[in-house]
Order: C-alpha cells, then sequence, then structure tokens
C-alpha cells in the first residue's frame, strides 16, 4: 500500500476520499486482475458517478463509485443504492454482447462500488478523440452497426426496474431533462410521439462520445446508469445530435458521417428510412438544444460559442418551422443563420 498513489487532475476527490473506510475492500477486489498494485488515477467525463483506473503490474480495471450527489453535478442529490441497478444493466449487455460492454469482476455494495474491466484500449473517450479530429466515416459505420446489434439483442426482455423503475430512470425522466428541457412544443409532440410508437424496449439512454471507445478497430460503450424502457429512435437521434455537434466546425463532414451511421443502423431492419423519418430528426435537433444550451447536464462545447450559438438559432428556426428530416437538420448546421 505504501508504494500505491493517486493523482486527479484537482477538480474531483481521489479514490481514497470517495471511497473512505471501504478503500481496502475495494483494492483488494482488484487485485486479482491487476497484481500488485501501482497507480489510481481518476477519470473525467462522468457526472453520475466517481470513475477511476487502476493500474497494477499485470493490468488495470475500471472502479466505479456512486455517492450521494451526482460527481458532475453536486446540486443533484441520489441514492448510491442505485448502482446495483448500473450492474444489473452491466451483466445484461456484457452477457449478451460481450464484446461490446464491460464485464462486471467485483461487486462491493456497502461501498457503492463496481470493479470492472477497461474496454478503453487506450484509456481515452471517443469525445477526446473528436475534441482533435474529425469522425471517420469507418468509425460511424462501425457505430451504427454496434448500436444496431445492442437493440436487436435487448428488444423483448423485461425491464430492469419494477414497472420501468425510480423516477431518475424512467422514459419521461429522459425527456424531461433532455427533450423537454428546450420548452418548445414540437419537442413535446416528438416525446408523445415516441411514447405511442411500437417495439418499446431496453434502450442505453445516453449514448454519447464521451461513453464509448473506437479505439484500434474495437467498439464498446460505458455508463450504462440510464437504462430505461424506451425507443430505439432516442439512442438513435441521441447519438446523432452528438455527431452533429462534433462537427460544427466541420459542417462539409456531417452529411456523409451522419449517412454513415444512420446506414450502417437501418441496414440489418430497414423499416424508418432515416431520410424521410420527421420523428427522428427532431428527437436529434431536442437532443441538439439540450446540449447547446446546458441547461441541466453540463457538457463543455468542443466549438466556439458564436458557432455553437448560430446552431442553436437554427435549430430553433427549424422547430418553428416543421416538420423537417435529417438532410434539413444537416442543410441547417451548415446554412444561414436565422434570426
Amino acid at each position: 500500500m505504501a508504494t500505491l498513489s493517486f493523482t486527479t487532475d484537482g477538480t474531483a476527490p481521489d479514490l481514497a476520499a470517495v471511497l473512505g473506510s471501504h478503500l481496502d475492500r475495494v483494492l483488494d477486489a482488484c487485485r486479482p486482475h491487476t497484481g500488485r498494485l501501482a497507480h489510481v488515477e481518476a477519470c473525467t467525463g462522468g457526472n453520475v458517478s466517481h470513475v477511476f483506473r487502476v493500474h497494477g503490474e499485470a493490468g488495470r480495471v475500471i472502479v466505479k463509485v456512486r455517492g450521494r450527489q451526482f460527481a458532475g453535478i453536486a446540486h443533484i442529490t441520489t441514492d448510491p443504492a442505485l448502482i446495483a441497478v448500473e450492474r444489473r444493466a452491466l451483466a445484461l449487455h456484457h452477457g449478451l454482447l460481450p464484446e461490446l460492454f464491460p464485464e462486471v469482476l467485483a461487486f462491493a455494495p456497502e461501498a457503492h462500488a463496481m470493479v470492472m474491466t477497461d474496454v478503453f484500449p487506450d484509456g481515452r473517450t471517443w469525445r477526446e478523440h473528436l475534441d482533435e479530429r474529425a469522425a471517420t466515416a469507418e468509425e460511424c459505420t462501425r457505430l451504427g452497426r454496434a448500436l444496431a446489434r445492442i437493440h436487436q439483442a435487448t428488444a423483448g426482455l423485461p425491464p430492469l426496474r419494477d414497472g420501468d423503475g425510480d423516477d431518475r430512470f424512467r422514459a419521461e425522466h429522459a425527456y424531461g431533462y433532455c427533450l423537454r428541457a428546450a420548452g418548445h412544443r414540437a419537442l413535446d409532440e416528438a416525446c408523445r410521439r415516441l411514447d405511442a410508437l411500437p417495439g418499446r424496449q431496453l434502450v442505453l439512454g445516453d449514448a454519447c462520445p464521451k461513453n464509448l471507445s473506437l479505439a484500434d478497430g474495437r467498439t464498446a460503450f460505458v455508463d450504462l446508469d440510464n437504462v430505461h424502457t424506451g425507443a430505439p429512435l432516442f439512442d438513435v437521434g441521441y447519438l446523432l445530435a452528438h455527431l452533429v455537434l462534433h462537427h460544427a466546425t466541420r459542417s462539409a463532414a456531417q452529411r456523409w458521417l451522419a449517412a454513415a451511421f444512420l446506414d450502417a443502423y437501418t441496414l440489418p431492419a430497414p423499416g424508418r428510412p432515416w431520410q424521410q423519418d420527421d420523428l427522428l430528426a427532431t428527437v436529434t435537433a431536442g437532443v441538439l438544444l439540450y446540449r447547446l444550451e446546458a441547461r441541466a447536464v453540463p457538457y463543455p462545447l468542443s466549438a466556439p460559442l458564436e458557432t455553437a450559438d448560430q446552431l442553436r438559432r437554427r435549430l430553433r428556426h427549424l422547430l418553428d418551422t416543421g416538420p423537417f428530416t435529417v438532410p434539413d437538420l444537416l442543410d441547417a448546421a451548415d446554412g444561414p443563420v436565422t434570426a
């Protein structure tokens, strides 16, 4: 223990501070997978739980700890015992698609902590890569195919929580802090239409670049604490919105990257041609506004404020004058600024 070091970026507590008296027990659960422990580093980007990468002589693991407040939004209180629900979600998704999700190696309910495999080969999220470069068509194709596989695998499964669970995880909650946060009637109607779609099932709820890796030709999804029963289209629009957002200053790439993602997703089940899908377009616009206006959950922008504000105004103009399609939305993202 004397040689074990802890580091953070200065904005978050270290693992010892988060776990307190449970530290030794959780580290003991890491050792069978890491060997002799050497270093613990805090991972950035999580809003709900504290996440750490634990390094040892034989390998590394991820430790995730949930507290009584959100890790990245201190004024939001939560029940730390809800990490048990995420553990169930991870066990289910890893069991179905082990190559796409981390494995829970150990669970310490008294510490509200999980030890998991590290599925990020380079230790970086896709968001960190997108902050430095544009996505590639191959990455977007791989992402679309992976999301389609997830939705196919989880179709028909029962909800993770009785009656689809507590207020923090229901589809209605996701709509409230995301789509309905903009206060626009078109987004309220989109929520109603989402609920009316056939084939409600388990969806990821928070599929975005900070919660996935596409490094080394692999695809991996993490942070399943927002898994809920809802419409798969929500996940598709959520990911598409982030693809547009992270290319706001690379608008020439948006069209072919979006097409690569959506074509790959719809190829196995072409029931809703995305080019004409006004509901997908509206959901995507709503998620974009949620990120751009940042009323509930912080998401550092990857575009200059002026560019982000122009995109926000174009989106509101689309919603005011709709209906519109995904190509319309992509045109607006590269179009004239509206008053």
